[in-house]
């Protein structure tokens, strides 16, 4: 990758960014476009190379720009004196919520990714899984576990809410696109309900 990319103005930057999320949430890996990404990017197909050397080189550096802008919020967000497990949660998902309002076709890339297991994301997935590593390494430093039930502790929870916005993420998928308030509305309804079953009752007042 050519570090040019880096020296453009940030506008323009998004601009690239936004439409190769947009040919790569649209078609499996091999079917998107470059041609397509530079012209809605308003750029030639030759500059886009001159930034990215090929079309691997964009997708990879597509995924771990949405990952880290959405960990680097999450962390703005999260106010170093919050230990509430449930509280670090939902601002987390208000993160990203923000994120890809931002960058519309974020959410719709990810699934993607996640869900076509396709060979140009391998080394995706594996980031990925290092990332939710990371960020879950992160809230489980900082939480108040006497507020869990014994039979609830916060590293099982964290498994069922992961699972459940995959759950959430596969629906929306299926219904060929992403309601991105609509998605956050009802995975927080989801992750309340939860909180009302691991958290000892002294916990909830």
């Amino acid at each position: 990758m050519n570090n040019q990319f880096f020296e453009l103005p940030e506008e323009k930057q998004l601009r690239i960014v936004n439409a190769g999320f947009k040919a790569f949430a649209e078609n499996p890996y091999k079917k998107a476009n470059t041609a397509d990404i530079a012209a809605a990017a308003g750029i030639s197909k030759g500059l886009l190379f001159h930034y990215f050397s090929n079309k691997q080189t964009l997708y990879e550096y597509l995924f771990r720009y949405g990952n880290d802008v959405m960990f680097r919020r999450i962390r703005e967000l999260l106010p170093s004196d919050e230990s509430d497990f449930f509280e670090i949660w939902l601002r987390s998902q208000r993160a990203k919520s923000e994120i890809m309002m931002r960058n519309p076709y974020l959410m719709d890339f990810f699934i993607r990714v996640y869900y076509d297991k396709a060979p140009e994301s391998a080394g995706n997935m594996s980031f990925y899984s290092d990332l939710e590593t990371t960020i879950t390494a992160l809230i489980l430093d900082r939480i108040d576990r006497s507020k869990f039930r014994e039979e609830t502790p916060p590293e099982k929870v964290i498994r069922w809410l992961i699972w459940a916005a995959e759950g959430f993420m596969k629906r929306q998928s299926d219904l060929g696109r992403v309601d991105i308030e609509q998605l956050n509305s009802e995975y927080t309804e989801h992750v309340l309900f939860i909180r009302q079953h691991c958290y000892k009752e002294e916990a909830l007042q």
